[in-house]
């Protein structure tokens, strides 16, 4: 008994209509990731523009918000008052250093601390987006070969980080010795 020709066709169109069935699904799948994956692209990019609060906002009835990064990031917010009053108004005598950032100077809180603040001098958005970055990132790190991020103040046009600072001078002081210099004991 041989198979009458419209078996075949029948087989025909339900292989046919399985294969569509599994294309269709396909195509279906394909546009679904597509989608998530704009979706998830446009998320990052939105979150990547939007400026973060508190650090390097100008908003002057942003103290909450300001507050809420000192909790999160476990940061001090600190005044341009604050820290003129702590480097006696950043003057010469107090530079110890400068780096690509700005000048650093020596200074003391109203509470004893010995603190390293290094004052921004680069202006504009590039600066602005540098300083944030540095902020952020500074406030993750956790090491003990590395100074501790205490703080920072982003106040009007000022950008200033604010460190512990290192009684006995930094890791260049002791590689390559100024001449006259004591060097440390161990």
């Amino acid at each position: 008994m041989d198979p009458s020709p419209d078996a075949y066709k029948n087989r025909d169109r339900t292989a046919l209509f399985i294969i569509m069935a599994f294309a269709s699904f396909a195509v279906a799948l394909l546009l679904l990731a597509f989608s998530y994956y704009c979706y998830l692209r446009n998320k990052l990019s939105n979150y990547l523009k939007t400026p973060k609060e508190g650090i390097g906002s100008d908003d002057k009835g942003s103290n909450q918000s300001k507050t809420q990064v000192v909790i999160e990031k476990g940061l001090q917010i600190f005044t341009f008052k604050q820290l003129l009053s702590a480097t006696g108004g950043f003057g010469k005598s107090n530079v110890i250093g400068q780096g690509g950032f700005g000048l650093v100077y020596r200074g003391a809180l109203q509470d004893g601390r010995k603190i390293a603040v290094k004052l921004m001098d680069q202006a504009g958005k590039q600066g602005e987006e540098e300083f944030r970055v540095e902020v952020e990132m500074l406030s993750r790190l956790r090491s003990p070969y590395l100074l501790a991020l205490i703080g920072y103040c982003s106040e009007s046009h000022h950008r200033v980080l604010v460190y512990d600072f290192m009684a006995n001078g930094g890791l260049q002081e002791h590689l390559y010795p100024i001449k006259g210099m004591q060097l440390l004991s161990y």
